[in-house]
């Protein structure tokens, strides 16, 4: 699968133009966590979990994991949490606002302290935990 199968595929849907800028991986993954580019996904639900297979070799780098089983992650900015993966998220990092996508079925344990910053973004309603120190913010 190519860059450009991909951003056909979102522009048929209704994407705006400035989508067509991106020309590789690295800048498609970074379309999908702008502001923009969360709200296409969610609305659109997309990409498709079969276009994510596709993408699977070429996007993990930039934070998209699909169907990556059980992973554990700490202080990553973007994470995408697609398909059969099953995340454990800790975050204590405050000096940045950390963006985490799950679609198609994923799911994810968040711990959240030390004034960190999440904008979750849960597309289709898959299973969140979020384990709060009481001072994290949460952004649903």
């Amino acid at each position: 699968m190519k860059v450009s199968d991909v951003m056909r595929s979102a522009l048929e849907l209704g994407a705006c133009n400035q989508s067509g800028k991106a020309t590789d991986w690295k800048s498609l993954c970074w379309l999908f966590f702008t502001p923009q580019g969360r709200e296409f996904c969610e609305n659109n639900n997309f990409p498709s979990i079969e276009i994510f297979r596709n993408m699977k070799p070429n996007v993990e780098k930039y934070g998209v994991y699909v169907d990556a089983g059980d992973i554990q992650l700490k202080n990553n900015v973007n994470i995408g949490i697609i398909g059969d993966t099953d995340a454990m998220l800790e975050y204590d990092d405050n000096t940045v606002v950390h963006k985490i996508i799950l679609m198609h079925g994923a799911k994810a344990t968040i711990k959240a302290s030390n004034y960190s910053v999440i904008n979750l973004t849960n597309v289709n309603n898959c299973q969140v935990t979020i384990i709060n120190d009481g001072t994290a913010k949460v952004l649903c």
